[in-house]
């Protein structure tokens, strides 16, 4: 699950939304679209008209596009921004945490323009999907973007009756696509593969950079936690997009993590297996977290006796923007993460 705000009792990103309250959703959607509130128009977006119609492939199989779309929902938690790095401003998006305007944080601002989306799910945030099917389809959407999320037969199904729909990628593991594949799919629904991949290599050169301009990373070890729970710790697996960053930069996420965390996207640890952070660097990204997150984690009793801490390599990444940023990681939101990372980092290591 996409914790960047990963409440206290939290549901476990499998345990979506059952499937009698989604069949119940179907039946209301019929009396959804004809008295609804029309909300304004948006810019449609930058994809030629001979790009369509065009048939988009996904995890949950394959969506034919007829026209450009002109009024696009996003459904996943950071969807958002790849929409939006495609030129399309949505006429709806979903919430994810932070109280942002338009649920759109300041490094996407710019590409949202004057548009003023709906926002679904304001302050709703529960660790997994809750598609508000009546809301979704109050918006009268021609395309239905769902990136960055869990989805399964029978949501999609649902979707769908709604408006033609895009699941998350094929072939990777819930929440588990690398941030191109995300950008990738984007473009490939909006008619425009070539800006996605544009995008993406203005992403992977400042990556490039930088790894380059600090050579001692390469091969190091590093882990990506967080803290949520006094006495847990969430670690975060190779595949998750903040460990993906880390180790574009050039270091190794351990395999151990991979397979304590299986096909998830991170593992809870107890404090009394805190030995399996020490490392040649720890990254906290604790920026969204509770004030006191810190000061429980330097509390813990195993935590001094680390190495990594002892060698001062324990880095916390407490600044906001930079840790919303990088639990994001989107195309958008990279680049304002890549160099304050480098710069935490490099200050412990160099």
């Amino acid at each position: 699950m996409p914790a960047a705000s990963r409440p206290a009792g939290h549901v476990s990103r499998r345990r979506l939304l059952t499937g009698a309250g989604a069949f119940g959703a179907m039946g209301l959607l019929a009396a959804c679209g004809g008295g609804a509130t029309e909300p304004p128009v948006q810019a449609a977006g930058p994809a030629a008209s001979g790009a369509f119609p065009l048939t988009v492939e996904h995890s949950m199989g394959a969506t034919e596009i007829t026209g450009a779309p002109q009024r696009v929902v996003t459904v996943g938690f950071s969807d958002q921004d790849p929409v939006l790095a495609m030129g399309v401003r949505p006429v709806g998006v979903t919430d994810w945490y932070g109280d942002q305007p338009y649920a759109t944080w300041p490094w996407a601002q710019d590409e949202l323009g004057a548009a003023r989306p709906a926002v679904l799910n304001r302050g709703a945030f529960t660790g997994t999907p809750d598609y508000r099917y009546e809301e979704i389809a109050a918006l009268s959407p021609d395309l239905i973007i769902g990136l960055y999320t869990s989805m399964d037969d029978t949501q999609y199904r649902t979707l769908s009756r709604i408006a033609p729909t895009i699941a998350p990628p094929a072939g990777y593991p819930e929440w588990g696509a690398p941030w191109d594949e995300y950008t990738r799919l984007a473009g490939r629904a909006f008619g425009v593969p070539d800006r996605a991949e544009q995008l993406i290599t203005g992403v992977d050169v400042q990556l490039e950079a930088a790894a380059a301009a600090n050579p001692w990373f390469e091969g190091r070890t590093a882990v990506v936690a967080e803290r949520q729970e006094d006495g847990q710790t969430f670690v975060r697996s190779p595949n998750d997009q903040r460990s993906q960053v880390v180790a574009a930069l050039g270091f190794t996420i351990p395999p151990e993590i991979g397979e304590l965390a299986g096909d998830e996207d991170g593992a809870t640890i107890s404090d009394e297996q805190m030995a399996l952070l020490d490392r040649d660097v720890l990254l906290w990204n604790t920026g969204f977290a509770a004030p006191q997150a810190r000061r429980d984690i330097e509390r813990a009793p195993l935590y001094s006796r680390l190495d990594v801490v002892k060698a001062g390599r324990s880095v916390f990444v407490d600044d906001p923007l930079v840790s919303a940023a990088w639990t994001w990681g989107t195309v958008l939101s990279l680049p304002t993460v890549i160099d304050a990372l480098v710069a935490q980092i490099s200050a412990v290591l160099s």
